[in-house]
């Protein structure tokens, strides 16, 4: 299962070695749940999914 997550730390981007990638300060990434748990303990925050509702 994926969780999504945003680094909104001190810095501009942070690199994550382990996933081979630069996250941007603020901009959501969606990455396997165990390593949302392990960057959210970290810092980062987690991003709900919306619930769409019915107008």
């Amino acid at each position: 299962m994926k969780t999504t997550v945003a680094y909104n730390g001190p810095y501009s981007a942070v690199e994550v070695p382990s996933l081979g990638l630069t996250a941007t300060k603020g901009n959501p990434i969606e990455v396997a749940e165990e390593v949302a748990q392990a960057l959210i303990r970290q810092g980062w925050q987690e991003i709900k999914a919306k619930k769409e509702t019915a107008k």
